[in-house]
């Protein structure tokens, strides 16, 4: 049950979605750690945290269907550098991340509900991940669209990172939504460490 794209009216609609997304990481720079595997110093994150710069490239495509009939498929290509500053060790302003990607996609048909059609427009994505104190992580982002040649509203976040779990909030002044985010990591570690 969603808005329809159209309307200002609620619809109810089975969806089936076949979705694939295939991605790599090419290293552009990489400082290298002193420390070989995780420990102590790193409270706040589940894995070592190179600094450098990266190269991303990702090829998603997906079918959707409708019970009504209609449908919508597309490819999406995007690419860009990703760029991460910082260890996470250090109790402030020691972890910065930007995402920037380019995405063009390929289209046919349309999605019947407002929150799902896909965009087609040629676009440039930014991401931002900015450690603030301690574990708090606040995130930001955008889209700047080049056809409309204006930005989006706004996605915003905030997140508490341990090493073995998160938990975050996020609003997203586009569609106006709020939620919450929890994750946890590290479920293979069979090792043993000093508590922290």
């Amino acid at each position: 049950k969603a808005e329809t794209k159209n309307k200002e009216i609620f619809d109810n609609l089975y969806r089936n979605v076949f979705a694939i997304q295939l991605g790599n990481t090419y290293s552009l720079f990489k400082v290298k750690s002193e420390d070989k595997n995780i420990n102590y110093k790193y409270k706040y994150s589940p894995s070592i945290i190179y600094p450098g710069v990266s190269w991303n490239n990702y090829i998603e495509s997906g079918i959707f269907t409708y019970s009504n009939g209609e449908s919508q498929q597309a490819i999406s290509l995007s690419s860009g550098p990703s760029i991460t500053l910082g260890n996470f060790k250090r109790d402030f302003l020691d972890f910065s991340k930007i995402n920037v990607r380019g995405i063009y996609v390929l289209k046919n048909g349309e999605s019947p509900f407002k929150f799902d059609d896909i965009n087609k427009n040629f676009r440039m994505n930014l991401e931002l991940k900015q450690q603030l104190l301690g574990p708090l992580v606040f995130s930001y982002g955008t889209s700047y669209d080049f056809e409309e040649n204006k930005f989006d509203l706004p996605k915003y976040g905030l997140d508490i990172n341990r090493r073995s779990y998160s938990i975050g909030a996020f609003y997203n002044s586009q569609n106006q939504s709020a939620g919450l985010n929890f994750s946890i990591f590290n479920f293979e570690y069979t090792g043993n460490s000093r508590k922290f």
